[in-house]
């Protein structure tokens, strides 16, 4: 039972996000040399952890929220028997959840004592999503849709530069506009398989269940392009360095992710080439786009 348990916590942590925070610290991280020339090594260990825990608790809720409302839960509250792994699943995701939000709120009170107020704009906005993401942002379409790249993208690379250097500046204000297109293109795509009955059951209405398939990859593909268009603007009026058209290359892969999304919509989980091919576009362009950042 122990191992069952550790299996649905790991399970909830969601591996490939957690590159994607690491993507968006390395972001907010490379844009502090690009402004400053210098970080300390052991503040930056602090930020990583700090990402890695706030991953932890949204991933572990959300976990939460998708098991509790399933319908082998349901039955098992109804009937008081049957499906008595579902129930030790809620409570395993719901136990961790718990554990990594009493970590995320120590670790937050640590980062204002050590940094003072500033950040904690951006630490009070990531626990409102955090506390709201099941009750309301998920089943909201449009607030769906946005979160994750204003969860992962906006508020991480904030929250990095102003634990390394105690400021906000433009410069990452700007850039995590890119990665925050690719973020909510990698959840829009990845719930395309979700339209179903069980989906439903679950009083979720994320966007591509509200507007259907057609219309989700339209909007991918203007977030897609989007991305793309930033990059080459950022270059082209001298706010990037022309090295930065380097992190451009993985694109192609985003566009033949949408290319899987039209071809196969909600039966995309059955060619898992193109939600790789998503993953890789949306965590390798931000890390690619940090690096010349450093290199410049």
């Amino acid at each position: 039972m122990l191992a069952f348990r550790f299996k649905t916590v790991l399970r909830s942590i969601n591996v490939s996000y957690l590159l994607l925070t690491l993507a968006c610290v390395f972001l907010g991280f490379s844009a502090v040399i690009a402004n400053h020339g210098d970080v300390n090594g052991y503040v930056l260990i602090a930020a990583c952890i700090a990402a890695f825990i706030g991953h932890v608790s949204i991933c572990t809720f959300h976990e939460y929220s998708d098991l509790k409302n399933t319908w082998a839960f349901k039955a098992n509250s109804k009937k008081h028997h049957g499906h008595p792994r579902a129930r030790d699943q809620v409570n395993s995701a719901f136990l961790a959840g718990v554990i990594a939000l009493v970590a995320s709120l120590l670790c937050g009170l640590f980062l204002v004592m050590q940094f003072g107020l500033g950040i904690l704009p951006v630490g009070i906005v990531g626990l409102m999503v955090l506390l709201s993401y099941s009750s309301i942002i998920k089943k909201h379409p449009i607030y769906s849709l946005l979160a994750p790249g204003f969860g992962f993208a906006l508020l991480i690379a904030l929250a990095t530069e102003f634990v390394l250097v105690g400021q906000y500046t433009q410069l990452v204000w700007v850039i995590a506009l890119i990665p925050f297109f690719l973020v909510n293109n990698l959840w829009l795509l990845n719930n395309y398989g979700e339209m179903n009955k069980a989906a439903i059951e679950q009083n979720a209405e994320d966007f591509p269940m509200a507007y259907g398939i057609k219309i989700s990859n339209y909007v991918y593909a203007v977030f897609a392009t989007l991305a793309t268009v930033l990059i080459i603007s950022y270059v082209v009026i001298g706010y990037l360095p022309v090295l930065s058209l380097i992190s451009l290359i993985p694109m192609p892969l985003a566009f033949y992710a949408l290319y899987g999304g039209i071809k196969f919509g909600q039966n995309i989980a059955q060619q898992p080439k193109f939600l790789r091919s998503n993953l890789i576009a949306t965590v390798a362009t931000p890390v690619l786009l940090g690096l010349t950042l450093i290199l410049d």
